[in-house]
């Protein structure tokens, strides 16, 4: 089947969903008032240094101060592997040593710089910033702040690599990098050419803002995530873009036909009665990328879990028994566990580290098994991912590139009534709460009666469980309980207040 690119398009919500082989293998969403910021480039001023951390806070404007790692400061580091991915990651380690330079001989606070923004701000963090300036095409990704020029790891072809790597060479004015990327493949030279002029020339605009403009500014905002789509995801051997809007689908025909012509044919507008996730049967598949738990065809199932740390995911057997070798059973359980879970990250878009609990094994081929099947799926993930060995425990260690929140994250909120806790006090626990404090409130208040409000359901117990005790107190002190249930109530809320 094609690989398609969907996209559901309104004036408040876009919605990208990447189907490989009729199967949905990532979504991204932008609403109109929430643009992404990955990607914008401010002008920014150094408000602390912190040696301690190696790392400087930079206000560029946003709600929170961002942090700029002294290893993400232009002209800190020289530049790293020649392979890269098509974004221009892979230039340097993603955790160099922190001591090999320190933020303090390179900014200071007061300073004026110019920043891009790596990574989204995360519950309380602020944005991760590198001053290490990436501006993407179609076919190239220009490195204004670096001297290299390198090639897609994922173009194989030696001398594909070579004849690109001599466009770039080629293209760009000294002292500029530029990664050629996967679709810039079997292009002219002459084309790749154009495109690289045509950043460098958006380097010179941002850098003319950035002499006019007082600091915080912003100098350039990414583009909408429309048009990001028709310049990244195309990298991605797509065969199809579907658009379900007029307005949308000109505006991708239009992106194309300027930047990439050999694809403009291949954009086509749905108008479709039914609405384009449901046709494609997308709505569905994120519905269960929201679920903590995923069967496995077998009867197994996994369960995941986001803490504030990392991300847990529980292989467990389920409905699974096998027929005979309990080892057989479970080594087939955690393959197809690994199978999955790789796609589940890669749709739910989770990301930093991440333990996985797979079901103990005693074999260590077994083991090894399991881990070159996580790591085989997650080669077809185009965030980079590092995966350690098993433990004897039967836990893997993993890392996933997070850039911005995860699937999750966006498309739900912590349920304000348990708090995002997950659980709720008992009705026991809640009743000897409310005990401690009628008994409090009975010998220190000169009142006749004692007014208790609590939801229905602690009500409801205090009546059938806890009568007696009701009663011991109310002849002790010598006054009457009254219980009123209140619908409003939260199931841990209760008041407790006296009345002449």
């Amino acid at each position: 089947m094609d690989n398609v690119l969907i996209v559901n398009h309104t004036d408040e919500l876009t919605r990208v969903a990447v189907l490989e082989g009729g199967v949905l293998s990532e979504v991204q969403l932008e609403a109109a008032q929430e643009r992404r910021i990955v990607g914008n480039i401010y002008k920014g001023r150094v408000m602390r240094v912190l040696p301690g951390m190696n790392a400087a806070f930079v206000d560029v404007g946003l709600d929170r101060t961002g942090f700029l790692y002294a290893y993400d400061v232009a002209g800190s580091r020289a530049p790293g592997d020649e392979d890269a991915d098509d974004n221009g990651v892979g230039l340097a380690p993603e955790r160099p040593d922190r001591n090999d330079v320190r933020i303090e001989t390179l900014v200071r606070e007061g300073q004026e710089i110019v920043v891009q923004i790596a990574k989204e701000p995360m519950g309380s963090k602020g944005a991760r910033l590198t001053s290490n300036v990436t501006l993407p095409g179609v076919l190239a990704v220009l490195l204004p702040t670096v001297d290299h020029v390198g090639v897609s790891r994922r173009v194989d072809d030696p001398e594909e690599r070579a004849r690109l790597r001599a466009a770039g060479q080629a293209a760009v004015s000294p002292g500029v990098g530029v990664i050629l990327r996967t679709v810039a493949e079997g292009r002219p030279a002459q084309e790749i050419g154009a495109e690289v002029q045509v950043l460098q020339r958006m380097w010179e605009q941002i850098r003319s803002g950035a002499q006019a403009l007082d600091a915080p500014a912003l100098l350039h905002e990414d583009m909408t995530l429309l048009l990001r789509s028709a310049r990244d995801l195309i990298c991605r051997q797509m065969d199809r873009l579907v658009i379900d809007s007029e307005a949308g689908h000109r505006e991708g025909e239009n992106f194309d036909k300027r930047f990439l012509p050999s694809f403009a044919g291949r954009i086509e507008y749905y108008d479709g009665a039914q609405p384009i996730f449901e046709r494609y049967g997308i709505e569905y598949e994120i519905a269960r990328a929201v679920q903590r738990k995923v069967w496995l065809k077998s009867g197994g199932y996994i369960v995941i879990e986001r803490t504030e740390a990392f991300t847990s995911i529980d292989v467990n057997s389920g409905k699974f028994t096998g027929k005979s070798d309990p080892e057989e059973t479970i080594v087939k359980t955690n393959l197809e566990a690994a199978k999955e879970i790789a796609y589940q990250l890669r749709l739910r878009n989770i990301g930093g580290i991440i333990v996985i609990d797979f079901i103990d094994m005693k074999e260590r081929e077994n083991r090894h098994q399991v881990r070159d099947m996580l790591a085989g799926e997650l080669r077809h993930d185009f965030a980079r991912t590092r995966v350690l060995p098993m433990s004897d425990l039967g836990l893997m260690e993993m890392t996933r590139k997070r850039v911005t929140d995860s699937i999750v994250a966006r498309l739900t909120e912590p349920c304000f009534y348990c708090e995002g806790k997950g659980y709720l006090k008992s009705p026991e626990m809640i009743c000897h709460s409310l005990f401690a404090k009628i008994a409090k409130e009975m010998a220190g208040q000169r009142t006749r009666e004692l007014h208790v409000h609590a939801s229905p359901k602690i009500v409801q117990t205090l009546m059938e469980n806890y009568r007696p005790s009701l009663e011991r107190m109310e002849r002790k002190y010598r006054k009457s309980i009254v219980l009123k249930e209140r619908e409003t109530f939260h199931l841990e809320q209760f008041e407790v207040f006296g009345e002449t």
